[in-house]
């Protein structure tokens, strides 16, 4: 009898450290070495998801501390106020055909009704960024991003990508054409909606080298009407030797195919919405509005965003201060223009700022670079300076830290 009450009194104990290891955090799980041998049995992959939740009476600006928000107009009259649009959803959050005119950087990117929104015209080149602070982690095999998003597109010269590369080598403004900014990352997988038609193509880059896998160039007003108000869902299933893309409520894939081994296996993923011009000849063309909902990346790495108290410096207000203390083994990240850009950290000593690995072919003067550079642990000041190109004088934009854990 005492032994069959010692089994079961371990037995009790065994389960309730089961129930209470399923419970935990899966970051707390996994730093229990002492746990280790249960974890593929009882730990859920990393999820992340953003459902964009907010119904304000009037339109809301969006720029939480868990995404990074890069909003970029190239012409210079356009640094600090972006051109006129009419965005949709009303002043009152009215629902679509509802407008209102939008000019500042702050209002491109807002909720209303319970999902966010991006909007910009840039008559030369003009692009937002969305990042979480999570990177896709296919490293145990498939992964996979989705998202909701608006069909309607209001000119074949405004339209949305995704972009997954190597948490070192992604750019903070990556483009695969020449018109503005400094190229694609050195290595990266790019989902990009076609400018011909409403169908998606994919890019992979090798040390800058682009492989261009052509979809299938049915659009998908061939199988739904698109629409302003209502969000479908598109969906990417990654792997290092595979690449799936379309929208699965309608069981179509523009992209369904084995590629070469990738080399790498955790990826920055970013949003962008695009505007190149978008009235170019076309008399009934209107620059874009995308409502975008339901953001789900798994399994996932998250790491760690510090935003800034300012959107962009100059050479009138040269300083920002992080909203935490730079962690360990962190870098500073932001746009710039200008030559001979400088940095110092908590007023110390001034050193040159490191461009991130480009290709140098899309070098131009009148183009913004992205940085990528060391930040020491602890600093809570950055100063910037810089010298004059010939259009204008030296600009910073959309600063933060990033670190990871």
């Amino acid at each position: 009898m005492p032994q069959r009450l010692l089994l079961v009194a371990v037995s009790l104990i065994l389960v309730s450290s089961l129930i209470w290891l399923e419970r935990q955090p899966s970051s707390t799980a996994v730093a229990n070495t002492g746990t280790r041998h249960f974890i593929p049995l009882i730990i859920k992959p990393s999820i992340f998801t953003e459902t964009f939740t907010g119904e304000p009476s009037q339109p809301q600006s969006w720029n939480p501390i868990n995404w990074d928000v890069t909003i970029h107009s190239r012409d210079v009259n356009t640094w600090y106020q972006l051109e006129p649009m009419p965005a949709e959803h009303g002043t009152d959050c009215a629902p679509p055909p509802a407008l209102r005119s939008i000019s500042s950087y702050e209002e491109a990117v807002y909720i209303c009704r319970n999902h966010m929104m991006t909007a910009i015209k840039a008559s030369g080149y003009g692009v937002i960024y969305l990042t979480p602070n999570h990177m896709v982690d296919f490293s145990g095999g498939m992964a996979t991003i989705r998202f909701d998003v608006s069909t309607l597109r209001t000119s074949l010269r405004d339209w949305i990508d995704l972009w997954i590369s190597p948490y070192n080598d992604h750019l903070q403004l990556p483009l695969d054409m020449t018109v503005d900014l400094s190229g694609p990352p050195r290595n990266a997988v790019q989902i990009r909606m076609d400018l011909s038609g409403n169908f998606f193509d994919a890019v992979i880059y090798r040390n800058f080298q682009p492989t261009v896998i052509d979809g299938t160039p049915i659009p998908y007003d061939r199988f739904l009407n698109p629409s302003p108000t209502r969000r479908d869902t598109f969906e990417l299933q990654i792997s290092r030797t595979h690449i799936k893309f379309g929208m699965p409520a309608y069981n179509f894939y523009w992209i369904d195919t084995r590629i070469a081994d990738l080399g790498w296996d955790q990826g920055v993923v970013q949003f962008g919405h695009h505007s190149y011009n978008p009235l170019k000849d076309c008399a009934t063309c209107r620059a874009g509005t995308w409502h975008w909902d339901n953001v789900t990346i798994t399994p996932t790495r998250p790491f760690t965003m510090i935003a800034t108290d300012r959107r962009y410096v100059d050479r009138a207000n040269p300083v920002v201060t992080l909203a935490a203390p730079a962690p360990a083994n962190a870098r500073l990240r932001f746009a710039g223009i200008g030559p001979n850009l400088q940095v110092r950290f908590d007023n110390g000593t001034w050193q040159a700022a490191q461009v991130q690995a480009h290709d140098s072919r899309y070098f131009k003067d009148e183009h913004f670079r992205s940085y990528w550079m060391p930040i020491p642990a602890g600093v809570t000041r950055i100063e910037f300076r810089g010298d004059r190109w010939w259009g204008a004088d030296w600009h910073v934009r959309e600063i933060s830290v990033w670190a990871l854990p």
